[in-house]
């Protein structure tokens, strides 16, 4: 596959551009009140100077994730059909119906948390929900299911699951066929990359309440969970089946919240 892939620019340039889109959705909420209290300097900044500040390290995280994905992810049998590397054709009905499945799961399991985890973390969750549902919905799915795929999946656990085809299984890099890389290095990259996704919720939950040890196991929990079943689909799939699944993740928990 690494001879007959397309050049770095095409595989690069595409998903960055799908990553870009996702990051610029950030500005669509304000700062968080907490960092701009914490940093007195930020306070004299423009609004609109301020947000494109705050968008900076995303960017730079989509940026150089973009070209990790490009160098490697073909290498390890991972595709993206934006990069025109992607072995199975697109099933978006798959993917919504995965992330459908995702939003129930994920949503009943965090209700039935929701009672563990302090009057605190009550109100925070209640004035979520009482927000504008549109921009949060927005930053959900465009910024969750581009800009954090291309990061996690398509630069962290390509990046994982080359590193582990090189040291274990380097003739799977020769095949050049998506099943090429063993199911058992690709659990492994799969696990990793969903650890790390989880643990990037932290730090931004974190701005708005005091990070008790249940809430930190109730958010890397959850996260973790769905981000297996993104990287599952990264793998069997594409880059892109994973980007609709955690997407319709995003819808489907608006639309379980305008129900209950």
């Amino acid at each position: 596959m690494a001879d007959a892939a397309p050049g770095f620019a095409r595989r690069f340039w595409p998903v960055w551009g799908l990553g870009l889109l996702g990051v610029l959705t950030l500005a669509l909420q304000p700062p968080p009140a907490s960092l701009v209290e914490q940093v007195p300097r930020l306070q004299s900044l423009h609004p609109l100077a301020l947000r494109g500040l705050l968008i900076l390290n995303p960017l730079i995280l989509v940026s150089v994730c973009a070209a990790v994905g490009a160098s490697v992810a073909h290498r390890a049998g991972l595709g993206s059909h934006a990069a025109n590397t992607a072995r199975n054709t697109l099933s978006p009905l798959f993917a919504v119906a995965v992330g459908g499945l995702v939003a129930v799961v994920l949503f009943a399991l965090d209700a039935a948390m929701a009672p563990h985890l302090g009057t605190r973390w009550q109100e925070v969750k209640a004035h979520a929900d009482n927000a504008p549902w549109f921009p949060a919905l927005a930053v959900g799915v465009l910024y969750g299911g581009f800009a954090e795929e291309v990061i996690v999946r398509w630069g962290v656990m390509s990046l994982v699951a080359w590193l582990l085809c090189r040291l274990f299984a380097p003739r799977s890099m020769a095949v050049g066929v998506a099943s090429g890389m063993p199911a058992r290095l690709a659990h492994v990259a799969i696990v990793v990359s969903a650890g790390v996704f989880a643990a990037g919720h932290l730090p931004a939950m974190a701005q708005g309440i005091d990070l008790s040890a249940p809430l930190v196991a109730r958010t890397l929990g959850l996260n973790m969970l769905a981000g297996l079943v993104y990287g599952w689909l990264f793998w069997r799939r594409s880059l892109e089946t994973a980007m609709v699944a955690h997407g319709t993740t995003h819808v489907g928990f608006v639309i379980l919240r305008s129900l209950t």
